[in-house]
């Protein structure tokens, strides 16, 4: 479990969200979700939507000493569903050293870029995860998880997870690819230069609006801005 950042809920509150991610071992598969709390009812729910997510079934399960997954609802619920439920060593995050990697994957790749909501980073998370579980990985002889999870499949079918729903690869892709796209824009705003007259920005259409009105920058009486760019008067 990986502590993110406050960002804002739906009704504008800024709040501290948590990262729980989980990985098969034989494949690299990966799941992940975040939550606003660090409990067992969270815990719960995350390991319902693993077995959803996974496209075969769980049987044993590798987790910290949270006190999330230390939790007697916690442990009841794998005991309910049979699975055999095993905890890292006290003071070894190494023991469940996949995870940790994959945190430190999500911390470089996906925790820098500028987003303002959780449902944003919720949405660069699953186009993230869904893109590392495409990829091709040299631990696995070139194989990509997705790939390696569906050799194993008819290698052994009894494995199969019936429940197993796949995802529209476009639809998550499309969203988090809209999502960076916006963020850079935000991030690193374009410059032009363009005439100004009467205070009228007079800019290619297909860059923006012609027309649209801008604001002067005090500090600075050679720049203005839109709403979305930065423009250099001439």
């Amino acid at each position: 479990m990986k502590h993110l950042s406050k960002l804002q809920t739906a009704d504008g509150e800024a709040r501290k969200w948590f990262l729980y991610v989980a990985i098969d071992r034989c494949s690299r598969f990966v799941h992940l979700a975040i939550y606003d709390a660090k409990n067992a009812a969270n815990a719960i729910d995350f390991l319902k939507a693993v077995k959803a997510a996974f496209p075969f079934k769980i049987t044993h399960i590798l987790t910290d000493r949270g006190s999330c997954f230390t939790a007697d609802a916690f442990e009841k619920l794998c005991k309910d569903q049979g699975v055999d439920r095993r905890r890292t060593r006290a003071y070894s995050p190494q023991t469940n050293g996949m995870v940790e990697r994959f945190d430190g994957r999500v911390a470089t790749e996906v925790l820098p870029i500028n987003v303002a909501h959780h449902a944003d980073l919720e949405a660069l998370l699953c186009g993230c995860t869904h893109a590392y579980n495409q990829r091709r990985q040299r631990a696995l002889n070139g194989l990509a998880p997705a790939a390696k999870v569906a050799e194993r499949r008819r290698q052994q079918p009894g494995l199969r997870n019936r429940r197993h729903k796949p995802v529209k690869d476009a639809e998550i892709m499309d969203e988090a690819d809209h999502i960076m796209i916006y963020a850079n824009d935000v991030s690193q705003p374009d410059t032009f230069r363009v005439d100004v007259d009467h205070g009228l920005c007079n800019v290619d259409p297909a860059l923006f609006d012609v027309g649209r009105r801008c604001q002067i920058v005090a500090d600075d009486p050679n720049i203005f801005r839109t709403d979305k760019r930065v423009f250099e008067l001439t």
